[in-house]
């Protein structure tokens, strides 16, 4: 798959977001931290795997990188994937700035099992394949309680691609980041997310996961959360809101807390 030609202004607003994500997270690396605890944090993943409804395999880089800075905080990441050849990668781009309304206010904004509020946006930005492909993301997300230090949120947003042929849906996200101990040399980690995105019109309802299950390897040698070696499964129904069209990928992936 080649890289396609972009108009001019939708290309210029891509390599924005994309500069201002790299400057972000580069610059909030001295402060991150790599654990599984949310209060920053970054990591490059190397995935290969094979597509179970096609013919071919995948190669992928990730870079993620998460941060809190006062009220704000913001997750992204960037997926380099292609075939294993990687000669004319497609790179793809999310990236979710949030305020938190218990920081910004200095009261807790929460209720029940709900620790947390924040206002949160978000973009959507592929690079390559036929078309050009901008989303655009706004909307509350909550945090919960759970025990020990990991992550459960629940993410929903009005979802908007500017395709003047598509108008706005929802999208629903809940996400998960837990550690599970299984021995004092044994540690494993479970997480990933769940996109439910609305019909926008032409298309369909729409939902992708990615879980992810980790071995710490680096535990077996006294220095915890560091290197990973684990699986993804990757399921998307509906792919790109076609209906019956279904991607289910199921890749070995190496993570490197940085």
């Amino acid at each position: 798959m080649h890289l396609s030609a972009d108009k001019p202004g939708l290309s210029s607003l891509k390599k924005l977001f994309v500069l201002l994500f790299a400057c972000v997270a580069l610059l909030a690396h001295s402060q991150a931290q790599a654990q599984v605890v949310y209060n920053g944090g970054s990591n490059v993943q190397f995935l290969y795997g094979r597509n179970l409804k096609q013919t071919g395999d995948l190669a992928t880089i990730t870079l993620e990188h998460f941060g809190g800075y006062g009220a704000f905080e913001h997750f992204g990441f960037m997926d380099l994937s292609n075939d294993v050849s990687l000669k004319s990668p497609d790179m793809y781009l999310e990236w979710y700035p949030k305020v938190s309304l218990s920081r910004a206010t200095g009261k807790q904004i929460g209720f029940g099992p709900i620790s947390d509020v924040l206002l949160a946006g978000g973009i959507n930005v592929l690079f390559g394949g036929p078309e050009d492909f901008f989303v655009y993301t706004a909307g509350p997300a909550f945090k919960f309680s759970i025990p020990g230090s990991g992550l459960l949120q629940l993410e929903t947003y009005y979802y908007k691609e500017t395709k003047a042929v598509l108008h706005g849906t929802y999208q629903i996200t809940p996400s998960w980041d837990i550690p599970l101990p299984v021995s004092e040399k044994v540690s494993l980690r479970f997480r990933g997310f769940m996109d439910f995105i609305g019909d926008r019109g032409p298309g369909s309802t729409q939902y992708l996961t990615q879980p992810q299950l980790f071995l710490d390897l680096g535990n077996l040698k006294g220095k915890p959360g560091k290197v990973y070696l684990g699986s993804e499964w990757r399921y998307w129904h509906n792919v790109a809101g076609i209906p019956d069209l279904e991607e289910s990928v199921l890749q070995a992936n190496l993570m490197f807390n940085l």
